[in-house]
Order: C-alpha cells, then sequence, then structure tokens
C-alpha cells in the first residue's frame, strides 16, 4: 500500500531530502519545460508568419496606378518610383519619392499610396502651358491651371486653346486674370469631355462667354450654373453626332432648349 502522505527522508551524500520535496521538484521542472516548449512553438509561429509575409508574392508590388497626367508619361513617374514593381509592399516607403517625381518638369504635386496587397497609386497635379494670348506682338502662354508661365510647350506639336481677354495680367507666376468665375469656368472645362475639342474662349464679356469648339460657334452665355450647361453642351453635342447633323452654332441662352443652327 502506497502512502499518499508519504514524508520519508532521503539522503544523498551529506545532504538530506524528503521525498515530497523531490516530487515537488520534479513536477517543477516539467512545469517550466512545458512552457518553454510553448513559448519557442509559439515563437516559430510568429517567425514564420513574418518569413511569409516579407516574402511572399501576395505582398509584391504588382500594378501601379497613375492618374491626372496628361503631359507627363507614366515611364517617367514609375523611373522616379525607383522601379517599385516587384518589391514587397511592407518595406517600400512611397512618399519617399514623392518629392522626385515633384522634380518633373511639368510635375506640380505628387502623392503616393499602399494598396494593399500588392498596388501602388500614384496621384498627379500638373501645371503645363495649355491656353495663348497673343498680346504686345507676342503670344503668351497660360498654364492649365491658370497662372502666366514661360516653361517651354511640352511637345512640338502642343496645340494651344486660343484665349480674347480683358485686363490681361502678365507676370510670370501671376494668375492671367482676378476674376474667380472664369477661373473656375476654366477648370469645369478642362474636367468635361469638351476640352480635347476646344480651340478657342472668348471671355471678353464675361455676360456673353465664347467658344469654339470643331468649327461651331458656341454662345455659352453669362457664367451662372457652369456645371450644368457644360453638361447640357455636352448632350447637345451627342445629340448633334447620333443624328449625323453639321452643326454651325449652339446658343445655351435658351434655357433647357438650346437653339442649334445646322448647315
Amino acid at each position: 500500500m502506497n502512502n499518499k502522505n508519504d514524508d520519508r527522508l532521503i539522503k544523498k551524500g551529506s545532504r538530506v531530502f524528503s521525498k515530497k520535496y523531490i516530487a515537488k521538484r520534479h513536477n517543477k521542472e516539467e512545469e517550466t519545460g512545458s512552457k518553454l516548449f510553448v513559448f519557442l512553438l509559439v515563437l516559430a509561429f510568429f517567425l514564420g508568419i513574418f518569413y511569409n509575409v516579407f516574402t511572399h508574392p501576395f505582398m509584391k508590388i504588382q500594378d501601379i496606378y497613375i492618374n491626372g497626367n496628361r503631359v507627363t508619361e507614366d515611364t517617367e513617374i514609375i523611373k522616379k518610383l525607383k522601379s517599385p514593381l516587384g518589391k514587397n509592399i511592407l518595406l517600400y516607403n512611397p512618399t519617399k519619392y514623392e518629392k522626385d517625381i515633384e522634380s518633373l518638369e511639368y510635375v506640380k504635386g505628387a502623392k503616393v499610396r499602399k494598396v494593399f496587397p500588392k498596388i501602388l497609386s500614384v496621384k498627379i497635379e500638373e501645371d503645363f502651358p495649355m491656353f495663348a494670348v497673343k498680346k504686345y506682338g507676342k503670344e503668351i502662354l497660360i498654364t492649365n491651371n491658370g497662372i502666366i508661365t514661360d516653361k517651354k510647350p511640352f511637345s512640338k506639336d502642343a496645340k494651344f486653346i486660343n484665349i480674347k481677354v480683358t485686363g490681361l495680367e502678365t507676370t510670370i507666376g501671376k494668375s492671367f486674370t482676378s476674376s474667380k468665375a472664369i477661373l473656375e469656368f476654366i477648370n469645369e472645362l478642362q474636367a468635361s469631355s469638351l476640352i480635347g475639342n476646344i480651340s478657342q474662349l472668348n471671355l471678353e464679356n464675361k455676360l456673353d462667354i465664347g467658344i469654339m469648339i470643331q468649327d461651331i460657334e458656341v454662345k455659352f452665355g453669362d457664367l451662372n450654373n457652369i456645371s450644368y450647361k457644360i453638361k447640357l453642351l455636352e448632350k447637345v453635342l451627342q445629340d448633334v453626332r447620333n443624328k449625323g447633323l453639321e452643326a454651325v452654332s449652339i446658343n445655351l441662352n435658351n434655357g433647357d432648349n438650346p437653339l442649334v443652327v445646322v448647315k
């Protein structure tokens, strides 16, 4: 029969131990070994996760989305990003290269963001010659942001939109007009589908704005309800194309029913 309260003494060398003490010591050693094993197991688990996160192809940059650039080539921007394709997205620092992108001639601002797990998103703001005003026997260039500039055209074949305007500011780096309504009008046009077909803007009378679109004279009227009128003009032009008509002029000074003159 075993005695559960066995407190017999065991002599080892010059030292004497109780049997209970030895049992407790063995239990502590087993518990310590068990905890160490669990710790090493958890450590190996997390090391495995970290290794896979930093080396797995799923976390490597595979796509670059660039928007906002109209004259700056995508390839120029990607070079400034130091060719990030294939690099680990966690280790890549996108903001580090924003200043490099902004060093490009026509880039005014750049924002680079990571879109996990494998995409870089690049938003570009440009400032390039887009409009021209003839004055003092020379051509004065204006950027897409309405700023007088001495920058060279982005292309030898670049075609500028001619502007007629009163009270022209000619100082480099200054806005060509003090009219906020005109600047808003220009920005709205650039955001529309019309901008690529405009050859001339007549801004001399803010109550009677004129636009030339593919040889079609457009009487835009005043600068009230700009967004609505631009969308209306887009709709009218699309309708003219769909019907195969050749328009000569469009008058938007007739509310919701523009007057269209065709050949």
